[in-house]
């Protein structure tokens, strides 16, 4: 890759950097709801899980505005969202319905982003090279969430409304993606019209029937991420521990997302075609570290664990649907699975909360039910294998039909 391509990359996944920055406000549950005891702890928690429903948003939007706007501006305009949403609590925040608002705008910035930087990527790279940089993609999540939740948790250390100032970062990413992402155009009216006439609805119908268990999947996986983001603070909290312990052990922990990411073609050939269910192993054992210890080295080893989680089982979706989905159903099936993600994470708490399953420790016990009760499953269906068998199938299949043309 020349240097113009690693430029071009890094402008691209610097968005990347703020994906999983919704989370910072989770270190902080525990600080925010003593300033708001008048409101329920289900509705503070709904900050780390509030900016799915943003997220929600976009992606219903996201293929419109790709009509009216290049790929660039919307990638532009939505780090622009994230920093003004991300800073306006540092200065309003007397009302949690305020600060609830602002995390929904976070939210709608950051899935336009999860939405563009796939299609930059897929435009300007390649082959072997758009392989590289989608890698690398999982690895600036990580890589941001460690950022932002270490500088957060400093920041917010004295108190909670300062840790709203790392989105200050925003700032910087946009320059960087106004001076290293070249401009592009819009869609010409002939490529819209085109676009258009292709049924959503019918597409939908075409989809092979594993597409949807993997969306069952991919909705278990978002509900033990945000157990275990919404309630971590709380649940350290409880054992004499404050937000900047939770922000440091949550950023030490990030390493273990990082360092899966960026091994996780290593990883494959251990784990095979049960890749997901191992993930979802990691999970559980994630939970496990935090809410039967109080040591720092464990709930560090936990975080670790969950990053690993996230990595194997969210790196493995979107390859597997790509095997079950052609390329007209591919990007149907991707926002499908993002639509997928956002309700879930927005969800969560609700779900505990009307099953009567309380915050802190006896979330995590259920975190640890579902995610053992998931690995089971995976494994003993064997889902993996059965997906990636038919990528084989669809090999020989082309083999035979390249066979019979040339005859």
């Amino acid at each position: 890759m020349n240097k113009k391509k690693l430029s071009l990359a890094l402008g691209i996944l610097s968005m990347n950097l703020l994906l999983m920055s919704g989370s910072v406000v989770g270190a902080a549950i525990a600080a925010i709801s003593k300033s708001f005891p008048q409101e329920p702890i289900s509705k503070v928690q709904m900050l780390s899980s509030i900016p799915q429903l943003g997220q929600l948003i976009a992606t219903l939007l996201f293929t419109w505005l790709t009509y009216k706007m290049t790929r660039k501006n919307i990638g532009v305009v939505s780090v622009a969202i994230v920093a003004i949403s991300g800073l306006l609590p540092v200065f309003y925040n007397s009302s949690l319905n305020i600060i609830l608002a602002c995390m929904i705008a976070l939210g709608f910035g950051l899935g336009l982003i999860s939405n563009v930087g796939p299609v930059l990527l897929q435009e300007h790279f390649d082959g072997e090279e758009r392989a590289a940089v989608m890698g690398w993609a999982v690895g600036f999540n990580n890589l941001g969430m460690m950022g932002f939740t270490a500088i957060g948790g400093v920041l917010g250390s004295t108190n909670w409304q300062n840790l709203f100032w790392v989105y200050g970062a925003a700032i910087l990413i946009l320059v960087v993606v106004l001076v290293l992402v070249p401009k592009d155009r819009k869609l010409s009216e002939e490529e819209v019209s085109n676009q258009r006439s292709i049924s959503f609805g019918k597409t939908v119908k075409s989809l092979n029937g594993y597409v949807y268990v993997m969306l069952i999947v991919t909705f278990v996986t978002s509900l033990c991420l945000m157990i275990f983001m919404a309630n971590q603070s709380i649940l350290l909290a409880s054992k004499g521990n404050g937000t900047a312990y939770t922000a440091m052990v949550t950023a030490l922990g990030n390493v273990g997302g990082i360092c899966t990411a960026f091994g996780l073609k290593y990883i494959r050939k251990i784990t095979k075609t049960n890749t997901m269910a191992w993930g979802f192993v990691a999970f559980a054992l994630s939970y496990i570290c935090i809410v039967f210890f109080n040591n720092p080295a464990l709930h560090i080893a936990g975080n670790m664990f969950s990053g690993m989680g996230i990595v194997m089982v969210n790196a493995t979706i979107p390859f597997e649907l790509s095997i079950l989905a052609n390329h007209q159903q591919f990007p149907v099936a991707i926002a499908m699975n993002t639509l997928i993600s956002s309700l879930a994470g927005f969800a969560a708490p609700m779900l505990l909360a009307a099953t009567k399953i309380s915050a802190g420790a006896n979330s995590y016990l259920a975190g640890i039910a579902i995610s053992g009760l998931m690995a089971i499953v995976l494994l003993i269906t064997r889902l993996g294998n059965r997906i990636e068998k038919k990528s084989g199938e669809a090999t020989v299949s082309n083999v035979q039909n390249e066979g019979v043309q040339e005859a």
